[in-house]
């Protein structure tokens, strides 16, 4: 019998701020659930960006091999995901909530979508809808204007999260004929900073507060790209950012737990195996070394939890051999007793890894996350209303970057930038740069990213998709705008106004 199969895809969660990995919010219903089964604790994202993890994860390819390199980019309708064999297996494939697909095709192989998305489903910003719909707060979604609101109140994704989660239970209480593959998608951790009071209060009495505050390393130091996304914090704003995250991190664990007790009351009704997993499509640095938002490749922006229980899925277990989010479309389906391999999957069943016996190509493999930073170019629609216009007007500059983990070993190169080596089970703080230490090692991590792609060709290519955007910005204002399916129903009272700072 095939398993149905619940994916949790939270957005912007750290795998370090868990609390199986001693991290500082409580996460009760997550450490249950690596209790009960399976964690994969070096999980990466192939992204530290939204929209190219996410297609990433569908298609199983490294986003410049798909041609999505920012959050203004989407799949082609042709391009494969692993959706299309597990509906040729005879499942229903049902998106309930987040996955920030855009333009016409916002399904990708998903057979139901359930609820719509907190981000526009159109290639053009609806700035001012969003300004009026989310007030204070609009500016506080992006990670340059994640501190310009931070307390305890109401949020729209507060509101948005209990929306989808509240769709799950009412389609998971009713029953569905054909085998299930669901994503349940929430908008949470992802920032604003902005949690419930209570929660709020909680983590602000604790006292918590990000590693390494205020401090810097001379990896940070000889690159500007990483530079250029740190912020000058009070400790009282750093303090409080870390309070919220906490807070919103711990309401996102209360809704794992409510949609895995009645995901188990379905299969058991139903009469079905069953398998559960939670992970992020990326991680938050949340305010470390003075960064916000995810954007780099230290670890908690590029290292997502990851969680299996159910089904042949063993009990406390634990997996330390890097795995990748493209790694997860290929192990559905082979759960689903089909497969998604080729010359067009970048990624891997990890099953393997689930059994005591070495698996040599798994443990041996690299693991890819790619990033294509940019500084000028104007804000992208999502900045303050008073940015100036000269700074719009900055000219764009790119830079690609690709982190290579294979064992403990942790490769960063940025183009025209210094290359980076971290041992992690030495430095796992990531301070040293030991590339100089053990030049065979970087050489041999520099060729594989090499293999990845060109960097001058992956850049140019990004410009290229910048004016095609352009393009289909301008059809869209010709053709009649709409963002049919993007949730409009945050109230009122949640757009800035706080109960506690």
């Amino acid at each position: 019998m095939k398993p149905d199969m619940l994916l949790f895809l939270s957005d912007q969660h750290g795998a370090g701020y868990t609390g199986y990995e001693g991290g500082l919010p409580d996460t009760p219903n997550l450490d249950r659930l690596s209790e009960e089964g399976t964690y994969f604790s070096a999980h990466y994202t192939a992204c530290p960006m939204c929209v190219p993890a996410r297609m990433s994860f569908l298609s199983g390819r490294l986003p410049s091999r798909v041609g999505v390199t920012s959050n203004a980019h989407t799949l082609s309708e042709c391009t494969p995901t692993f959706l299309f064999p597990l509906v040729e297996a005879g499942y229903e494939t049902v998106l309930i909530g987040r996955m920030h697909f855009l333009g016409k095709d916002l399904r990708h192989g998903f057979t139901k979508r359930i609820g719509e998305d907190i981000t526009q489903s159109c290639w053009s910003i609806p700035r001012r809808d969003l300004l009026e719909e989310r007030g204070e707060l609009f500016p506080a979604f992006s990670s340059a204007g994640s501190l310009s609101v931070v307390g305890g109140g109401e949020s729209p994704v507060i509101y948005y999260d209990q929306a989808i989660v509240d769709q799950a239970l009412k389609y998971l209480s009713c029953p569905h004929e054909k085998p299930q593959f669901i994503v349940v998608g929430t908008f949470g951790p992802h920032s604003p900073y902005v949690a419930d009071p209570a929660l709020y209060e909680k983590y602000k009495r604790r006292g918590v507060m990000p590693r390494f505050f205020n401090e810097t390393t001379d990896v940070i130091d000889e690159n500007p790209w990483i530079q250029a996304h740190q912020k000058e914090v009070s400790k009282e704003q750093a303090a409080n950012a870390c309070a919220a995250y906490c807070a919103l991190t711990e309401q996102t664990d209360s809704y794992v737990g409510q949609v895995r007790a009645a995901f188990e009351r379905y299969a058991k009704k139903a009469g079905h195996r069953a398998i559960f997993g939670y992970t992020s499509d990326h991680g938050d640095t949340c305010g470390e070394r003075g960064i916000y938002g995810k954007q780099t490749f230290f670890e908690n922006s590029v290292r997502v939890p990851l969680v299996f229980a159910g089904d042949g899925i063993p009990a406390g277990k634990h997996v330390e051999i890097p795995t990748s989010m493209m790694d997860l479309g290929p192990t559905f389906c082979q759960w689903a007793g089909t497969s998604y391999t080729g010359r067009f999957v970048d990624g891997q069943s990890f099953d393997a890894l689930l059994t005591d016996v070495p698996h040599e190509t798994l443990e041996t493999r690299p693991v890819l996350s790619e990033y294509l930073d940019s500084v000028g170019g104007g804000d992208g629609g999502w900045g303050k209303q008073n940015e100036s216009a000269s700074k719009k007007r900055e000219p764009l500059k790119l830079s690609y970057g690709i982190m290579v983990r294979m064992g403990h070993w942790k490769f960063i190169r940025y183009h025209h930038c210094k290359d980076v080596l971290f041992h992690l089970k030495e430095d796992p703080e990531e301070r040293f740069n030991v590339a100089m230490r053990y030049p065979d090692i970087a050489r041999q991590m520099g060729r594989i990213a090499e293999q990845a792609g060109e960097p001058k060709r992956i850049e140019q290519e990004h410009l290229d998709r910048i004016r095609m955007t352009g393009w289909l910005r301008s059809y869209e204002a010709a053709a009649g705008f709409q963002d049919r399916e993007r949730w409009k129903d945050n109230p009122p009272t949640a757009r800035g106004q706080l109960a506690a700072r």
